[in-house]
């Protein structure tokens, strides 16, 4: 008897035409979404730093800067720092001394 599994994880998002939820076999994400193929289920977005820039690009707060400054901004991220008084500190040093 051919029927839909009972473990079957389908696709969440909703077709933009019709308003019918998509029928694809979605992936479990880690946000814990469940997305097929076409609706970003194997994504893991930009991977270049070029890539990032331009992504960065498009958020409203970096609108007005320049490449150069998104490119240190991100791999000042990259490296896990923050930036504290004028002073670059890591994040674990502030794991340590019992800040969130």
């Amino acid at each position: 008897m051919a029927g839909k599994h009972k473990y079957r994880l389908d696709c969440e998002t909703t077709n933009k035409q019709n308003r019918l939820p998509c029928r694809a076999k979605g992936i479990l994400m880690r946000n814990g979404r469940v997305r097929c193929k076409v609706h970003g289920g194997y994504s893991n977005g930009q991977t270049t730093l070029e890539g990032k820039v331009k992504a960065y690009k498009n958020l409203k707060q970096f609108k007005n800067r320049n490449d150069q400054e998104i490119r240190t901004y991100i791999r000042g991220f990259e490296r896990n720092t923050i930036e504290v008084n004028g002073g670059n500190t890591s994040y674990t040093d502030y794991k340590n001394e019992g800040f969130s």
